[in-house]
């Protein structure tokens, strides 16, 4: 038996299996009084943490009757419903049953017929798709529903371009690109599974292939489908020696040809279409965009980057869209660490040997869409991550070290450049106490270079971290595991531990932390391991340390905050939202 029929048998024993089983839960009968309850509510009430009818009960109690009603109205507020609680209820007391339940009532709905040509019922639809069923434990459920949100996408398909209708076929292809964005970290669960076995790459093909993906002369439902069929790219099986697979090369091929048709009809705005849309989110970068310059084209830089200021001779800024004040802001932020770094480490502010970076280059962008467009095609560099600081060779002439960032747009109107301290450490540490490149010294690096910018970043107040140590205090792990930390240990290690054992040395074994730095300056990477073994004497008093950082830590307060369950803030690009389909209160997502 070959490996594709191996993987052919596997689906579809684990979609019968599934799906045999997804209706033996009977809903609870609906309490009469629950369609009333949530039709007394306004939008905006619904989409408050302290309404009393976000409760396990009520969740019950609302998909029996999504189950059993007919009036079209009364089905809305039982999905808008839905969409307040999947944001502000107690999803995580949600068993198993209800969402079993909850995808039993959208079932019936769905075989009901009254989701046909009403386009408001088929945009909730879609959003209650990916707000409770993209995992893997809800596959066997999703996959019962999934030919309704094929046959929607058909209908809005040949549908008049109006309000109601833009904001169903909107949210029906989000549905695809947010369910694909979760299945494809995963390769291997269940959702993945049966997103691919359910072969979505055709009707979104389809769509992106008619006239009407240009939509009233707007690209919108083209550019979102681009998204979507690129992220159906990421969550296809890879092959072991990382080669594109037949199946990665088909889809690839069947996008092209669609750009190529609608860029003999729009020149250059849909090369960008399909650059946006497609290219940089299957993270191609630029060589394979020069390579495919018919469809594909890379932005010059001021086109990303208008602005240029300087803080000081060391250190320059190009920005996309930062104001004057946000500039001199960032600028301070940045200057105003250096003079700690260089007292915490003693370097006397003398660089390394060899080390010809004169300046650092700070490339801010609006957001993470535009840093993951434009950074891969003017920069040339992977964005499937936060940001990144790029040391480039140092003992090159002429070395441009460059930090790409972008500012916290979840945290608006309040300004901030997400990471911007902790990567000019990685500069500083770079520049003044690391020989040569990334990746000259072979091993036990992770936990400085981490650790250190996390530690001058934050100082002593890092109530993050302090959450991670306190929760895993039990299982805490030792100096010698924290200084043999790799990147591929995890966030928590990686960061949040390793900051602790900076901070344990910088503040009991001071002298010591700084022969450590010395000892890499000068290429000593013997003494810094064997002064790195000596260290590992003061695990006892690392130990108590811990537990007194922890017993000082007051968490209260943040635990008592009701907890806003967003969508993942790096799932959707913000050049993919059509101006005219803004979220009022009708239509509101976090």
């Amino acid at each position: 038996m070959n490996t594709k029929t191996k993987i052919a048998l596997t689906i579809i024993v684990a979609l019968s299996g599934s799906i045999s089983g997804c209706s033996t839960t009977n809903p609870p009968a609906a309490a009469p009084e629950i369609i009333q309850q949530i039709s007394a509510n306004s939008e905006s009430a619904l989409f408050d943490e302290t309404n009393p009818l976000f409760t396990v009960s009520h969740f019950q109690q609302a998909s029996a009757a999504l189950a059993s009603t007919t009036d079209p109205k009364a089905l809305d507020n039982l999905l808008y419903y839905f969409r307040a609680f999947s944001y502000y209820g107690p999803t995580d007391d949600l068993q198993q049953s209800d969402y079993v339940g909850l995808s039993n009532a959208l079932k019936s709905l769905a075989d009901s017929g009254l989701l046909n040509r009403n386009a408001r019922l088929q945009e909730q639809f879609a959003v209650t798709l990916y707000r409770y069923l993209a995992d893997n434990e809800r596959a066997a459920q999703l996959a019962t529903l999934l030919p309704q949100l094929n046959n929607q996408l058909a209908q809005l398909t040949t549908s008049t371009s109006q309000q109601a209708n833009d904001y169903a076929l909107l949210e029906t292809l989000k549905a695809y690109g947010f369910l694909f964005n979760v299945s494809r970290k995963d390769v291997d669960g269940e959702l993945n599974t049966t997103l691919i076995a359910a072969n979505l790459n055709q009707p979104l093909l389809e769509f992106a292939t008619s006239e009407n993906s240009i939509r009233a002369e707007q690209d919108w439902p083209k550019i979102n489908a681009y998204w979507a069929l690129a992220l159906y790219r990421l969550a296809l099986p890879g092959s072991e020696d990382g080669a594109a697979t037949e199946l990665e090369l088909a889809v690839d091929k069947a996008v092209a040809d669609i750009a190529r048709q609608d860029v003999a009809q729009r020149g250059n705005s849909a090369k960008d279409t399909y650059s946006k849309g497609y290219h940089v989110n299957t993270f191609s970068a630029q060589e394979r965009c020069q390579e495919n310059s018919d469809i594909c084209r890379v932005p010059e830089l001021t086109e990303a980057l208008p602005i240029e200021h300087h803080c000081s001779e060391s250190l320059f800024i190009l920005a996309q869209d930062l104001n004057e004040q946000e500039l001199a802001e960032s600028c301070t932020k940045l200057t105003s660490q250096e003079s700690h770094f260089h007292q915490v480490l003693e370097t006397q502010q003398q660089a390394t040997a060899n080390d010809n970076n004169e300046a650092l280059r700070v490339v801010a962008f609006k957001n993470w869409s535009q840093y993951n467009y434009y950074g891969q095609l003017i920069f040339d560099i992977q964005t499937d991550n936060g940001g990144m600081y790029i040391e480039g060779t140092p003992s090159k002439p002429g070395n441009q070290a460059t930090f790409f960032a972008y500012r916290q747009f979840w945290i608006e109107p309040e300004f901030a450049i997400w990471n911007l301290n902790h990567e000019y450490v990685h500069y500083l540490d770079g520049h003044f106490v690391k020989y040569g490149g990334f990746g000259h010294f072979p091993s036990k690096m992770v936990w400085w270079s981490e650790g250190l910018a996390e530690y001058i970043a934050q100082g002593d107040t890092n109530p993050t971290a302090l959450k991670i140590i306190k929760r895993d205090i039990d299982k805490a792990p030792t100096l010698e595991e924290i200084f043999a930390t790799e990147y591929k240990d995890g966030v928590d290690m990686t960061y949040k531990w390793s900051y602790m054992a900076v901070r344990f040395l910088a503040e009991h074994y001071h002298s010591d932390y700084v022969k450590l730095s010395q000892f890499l300056k000068t290429d000593y990477f013997e003494g810094y391991e064997l002064l790195l073994a000596d260290l590992t004497q003061h695990q006892q008093q690392f130990s108590e340390w811990l537990t007194s950082q922890v017993a000082q830590f007051d968490d209260s307060e943040e635990k008592s905050k009701p907890r806003l369950h967003k969508q993942n803030r790096y799932a959707y690009r913000d050049y993919l939202q059509p101006q005219h389909l803004m979220q009022d209160s009708n239509h509101l997502h976090f």
